[in-house]
């Protein structure tokens, strides 16, 4: 899948009134409709916001509780990043980072005689994962992995789409009515 906006002036438009809309719906909105993800990156970062400082923790020691998870104000995704990197003995190095997807777009709006920043949450993703070559010579990519729902970014594993579940199911079910029983 790519991580690209939808293409053509529809899909411009739509994606204009979808970011309309949820800019709408985040400024009404109240703390407990605001989608919380999952946290954590390959070192310790700290930053103070409010006077208080805050600490992402490491992914290298991940548990699914409330000390790695973060409010998104500003996206609709979760994001869990993997980075790969291909040593020369063959064997590789695996990284990954989990966060909020970074789908806030800032602006500047002249009203009422001054300037304002004015925040928008645009649908540049699509759920599920992409590769992405960062240096051919280097030997390293990384898989950037969006997903939809509260804490959605846990898993090690990629998500079934429910729909593919079903077909599994159905076509398990049918192999055993037609093969032979004994």
């Amino acid at each position: 899948m790519a991580c690209s906006p939808q293409s053509g002036s529809r899909g411009y438009i739509l994606n204009g009134v979808f970011s309309f809309f949820v800019a709408v719906t985040l400024g009404k909105g109240s703390v407990a409709d605001i989608l919380q993800c999952y946290k954590c990156s390959v070192t310790i970062e700290k930053y103070v916001v409010e006077n208080r400082t805050i600490t992402t923790p490491l992914c290298s020691k991940f548990e699914e509780n409330a000390g790695y998870t973060t409010p998104c104000p500003y996206s609709t995704m979760c994001l869990k990043t993997i980075s790969i990197l291909h040593l020369q003995n063959g064997q590789k190095q695996e990284a990954v980072t989990r966060g909020c997807a970074q789908q806030k777009n800032t602006t500047q709006i002249f009203r009422n005689k001054q300037w304002e920043q004015e925040h928008l949450v645009q649908e540049v993703y699509d759920e599920g994962c992409t590769e992405v070559k960062d240096n051919h010579l280097a030997g390293s990519a990384k898989v950037h992995c969006y997903c939809r729902g509260e804490l959605c970014n846990k898993s090690s594993l990629p998500r079934i789409d429910p729909n593919m579940g079903i077909l599994i199911l159905l076509l398990q079910a049918l192999w055993l009515m037609h093969s032979p029983s004994t």
